[in-house]
């Protein structure tokens, strides 16, 4: 068996190299059930949520989810000790395999509060967070821990030795800056570095589309996962089409099926979130219909929807419109 068809283990959880990253607002419940249809065994994220709104949240709207979604971990974030028990008990109650960390997020609406990548500024902080998660989960779930290269400055090597020696399972890294964004030159020479520092499984997250770019971040920094994340976006079949060519197998989807999987995210989004699914839906829209004629105005027509009525009876049309059309594949 090749490197690429080696499973991964972290802590007791064995799971495939390649899996989902979270997105918030992207890879909610809806996208991760159609995921399964391609990827039924890859390991898929939750949206990140602070410790607080799992603790306080009354409809426990964030520990939702299908079975059809294992094996599933739950990504947090958190800027104190307050809340932090109570939320990593209900996120094992529920049934979730692992936990995540988040100490990577760039958005400032996080590191503004002290979490995320602002956590890799503020190192005593953050090690005292990752020992309170090692204390609470009690070895019940593996922990994982998401980084980048570094906040302001690069210190992901130092981070990474912290990481490892106060307990934590498994480091994902995005190897940019939190003023990078997701944008910049990848630092593959860090992840390397940081390989070779630690012996905890090292998963690279950023910029993963295709399985070449898979074997480049391989040959160049010896990663042991692959984080899929953008790429996911309004196109659950593109892990499986990254582990297909791992394979040496060729994966197309037609734009009729696409269209067909519109629909059925729609459908999803409706019966999780109720009528205005339809809204959040409007994100993974543009994805689904760029192989169309006339993309542009299909997508303008589209996102101007205003009931999720009027947004089905347009896919419909689509749909229609395809099955008469010679076949074509994404």
């Amino acid at each position: 068996m090749s490197f690429w068809q080696e499973n991964l283990s972290i802590g007791k959880l064995i799971v495939p190299r390649f899996m989902a990253a979270p997105l918030d607002g992207i890879t909610d419940s809806p996208l991760r059930q159609l995921i399964r249809d391609f990827s039924p065994t890859e390991l898929l994220m939750t949206e990140m949520r602070h410790v607080s709104c799992v603790s306080n949240e009354k409809d426990q709207r964030s520990l939702k989810y299908r079975p059809v979604e294992h094996p599933l971990s739950f990504q947090f974030s958190a800027n104190r000790e307050q809340f932090l028990q109570e939320a990593v008990d209900k996120v094992i109650e529920r049934g979730f395999l692992m936990i995540n960390l988040n100490s990577g997020c760039p958005a400032p609406v996080v590191t503004r509060s002290g979490s995320g990548s602002a956590l890799m500024a503020d190192l005593p902080k953050l090690e005292m967070l990752i020992k309170l998660f090692v204390k609470a989960i009690d070895g019940r779930v593996p922990f994982t821990l998401k980084i980048r290269a570094g906040y302001k400055q690069k210190n992901a090597v130092e981070v990474a030795k912290l990481a490892e020696a106060s307990g934590v399972d498994c480091l994902m890294i995005h190897p940019r800056t939190q003023p990078e964004g997701f944008t910049s030159r990848l630092d593959y020479a860090i992840v390397a570095e940081i390989k070779k520092a630690i012996k905890i499984p090292v998963v690279f997250s950023g910029n993963i589309n295709k399985f070449e770019t898979a074997q480049k971040v391989y040959d160049l920094t010896g990663s042991d996962g692959f984080m899929i994340g953008r790429a996911l976006w309004g196109a659950p079949w593109k892990m499986r089409e990254i582990t297909d060519a791992a394979q040496g197998k060729t994966f197309n989807i037609s734009t009729l099926e696409t269209l067909e999987y519109a629909l059925k995210h729609l459908d999803i989004n409706l019966l999780e979130f109720g009528p205005r699914g339809f809204i959040p839906f409007k994100k993974q829209l543009p994805q689904y219909i760029r192989g169309v004629n006339n993309a542009a105005v299909w997508r303008g027509t589209l996102l101007r929807t205003q009931t999720a009525e009027e947004m089905r009876e347009h896919i419909v049309r689509l749909i229609d419109e395809h099955r008469t059309a010679p076949c074509a594949t994404l």
